[in-house]
């Protein structure tokens, strides 16, 4: 998800629909990055009067956010959450148990599969023989926007060395959350509730800022429609009025919870992924070089390999020597860095946000593990109705310290992951002694419950692509402005994704993710 295109792709995926009392209109558009990770459900009848509008952010890869979007709507109709006499910890339940499916042989031969599908690169080994410098090409393109240590894990699965200290290296300064006509404010002068445009696995991150929360390749690829249903409406009694309720989410485990050692993919005890050490033969390289300099420790040789008295069986002892001083001094020094994921494995290594809005005509209820952002409008504020979780966060922050884990001073998980909630990324939830729940990164979502009043408008929810580039309060203004217009929710959502389009990648990121936003205006 870091790298970026010669050119936005700005052709859109769209569907409309009616029912319920609801009309919708959703849009999804890849816009610069090379791939699109998002994926959405828009239903009008999950079941009787009940409606669901999800989004999923995708990262590492599109296999998590589609395999969701085809599966979650069934998996709650199953669990039959609407029978609940409680929807806060039935909804974190079965959160909780839909991640641990993504743990099993069977979806992860299945996310392995969709992985290989929407592959837009060739195979390095098998398709390039032909195209080296195109592959270099796509290759340089993916590692420039690359975090250094998700760069040297590369070559580290690769099988070279790599150096002590990784963590301790600086990234490049942070950039302010400005667009590009924006590049004198800082990051006190952002519009509240907008965010800095920050990829989830490969560039630094912020704080999200959200007002007025009680809570808190080349080519396109579709997102999937899961599950749509557009039927006729569907007539129930009014129920009592009930005050909004928020989920005050804690790290108490449950006896239904899943243990990582639960199934047989999740090995570990919740420190970071070991590293795997490996004896590579010394190149020859410029003794200037220091050992804490270069990516990794450098022996120095005393001789060129042109000396008339150059004695291979020497150089080779004096290397094995060399090579048992560099291994004596990593175990003496301690400070190693496992880079998190080892493999890329889909559902290992990949993930998604979930954003899940369940409406009937008394309430809405929004379930969010994630940066994903729903917001109501009232009488033309804008309520949030979920909150963006960060791993700089107090209470994030401690789940993952206390699974074995840490937060950089670039708000990353381990080094690697900006995000703190999420379906998949099972590489961070391996600690056999916690619950799924308590891992790192978890699946649990803050649950809120709102009681429609006749004053509410408009749902809006939309991934972090929007949410950069607009506040809370900005994107209900803009909606707001064109449904006067008589425009459709449709139209509305495509205009939105435009507005926020960068015109180039030269700025802060911020207009240069995907971009998924659904709009569903309410009938009292």
């Amino acid at each position: 998800m870091g790298a970026y295109l010669d050119k936005p792709v700005t052709e859109k995926e769209s569907e409309s629909g009616q029912g319920n009392g609801l009309t919708f209109g959703a849009t999804c558009m890849q816009g610069w990055r090379v791939k699109q990770e998002d994926a959405h459900n828009c239903i009008i009848e999950l079941n009787g009067d009940w409606s669901m509008f999800a989004v999923y952010d995708g990262h590492g890869g599109d296999e998590v956010s589609k395999y969701t979007a085809m599966k979650f709507p069934d998996f709650l109709k199953e669990r039959e959450f609407w029978a609940s006499d409680d929807l806060v910890p039935t909804l974190q339940q079965i959160f909780v148990d839909f991640d641990d499916v993504l743990r099993s042989d069977d979806v992860m031969k299945e996310l392995k599969r969709m992985a290989k599908e929407s592959e837009d690169v060739p195979d390095r080994e098998d398709d390039c023989d032909n195209s080296s410098d195109e592959c270099d090409r796509i290759q340089t393109i993916e590692e420039s926007a690359m975090p250094l240590e998700e760069i040297l894990s590369r070559f580290y699965r690769q099988g070279y060395v790599i150096g002590r200290n990784l963590s301790k290296g600086k990234p490049s300064a942070e950039k302010g959350c400005c667009n590009n006509e924006e590049q004198e404010c800082g990051e006190d002068k952002c519009p509240k509730g907008k965010r800095q445009s920050r990829s989830p696995t490969q560039e630094p991150a912020k704080r999200a800022k959200t007002e007025g929360n009680d809570g808190e390749g080349d080519t396109v690829i579709p997102a999937v429609d899961a599950n749509e249903s557009t039927d006729s409406v569907s007539q129930v009694k009014e129920a009592p009025t009930e005050p909004s309720v928020v989920s005050n989410t804690n790290n108490s485990s449950n006896d239904d919870d899943h243990s990582a050692d639960d199934h047989k993919n999740i090995e570990g005890n919740g420190q970071t992924p070991p590293i795997i050490k490996t004896k590579q033969k010394k190149v020859p390289v410029n003794a200037d070089k220091k050992a804490d300099d270069g990516i990794a420790d450098i022996c120095e040789d005393d001789e060129s390999e042109d000396d008339s008295d150059f004695n291979e069986a020497e150089e080779e002892a004096e290397d094995e020597e060399c090579e048992d001083e560099e291994e004596n001094e990593s175990d003496e020094d301690g400070d190693e860095v496992a880079i998190p994921g080892g493999l890329e494995t889909p559902g290992e290594d990949s993930g998604t946000t979930a954003c899940v809005c369940l409406m009937n005509k008394e309430r809405i209820v929004v379930a969010n593990a994630g940066d994903s952002r729903a917001v109501l409008c009232r009488g033309g504020t804008a309520i949030d109705l979920s909150m963006d979780h960060k791993p700089e966060d107090d209470i994030e922050k401690t789940r993952i310290i206390n699974a074995g884990g840490f937060v950089n001073e670039d708000g990353r998980v381990n080094g690697g992951l900006n995000l703190s909630r999420a379906f998949g990324d099972h590489s961070y939830k391996k600690n056999a002694d916690l619950p799924l729940r308590d891992q790192m990164i978890t699946a649990l979502p803050d649950v809120k419950i709102e009681t429609l009043q006749p004053s509410d408008e408009f749902l809006v929810i939309a991934c972090d692509g929007i949410w950069n580039s607009l506040n809370s309060q900005q994107v209900v203004d803009f909606i707001r402005d064109r449904l006067k217009q008589g425009k459709s929710c449709v139209d509305i959502s495509s205009e939105l994704c435009d507005h926020c389009l960068a015109p180039t990648t030269a700025g802060d990121g911020t207009g240069c993710d995907n971009m998924t936003v659904i709009i569903t205006t309410i009938t009292h």
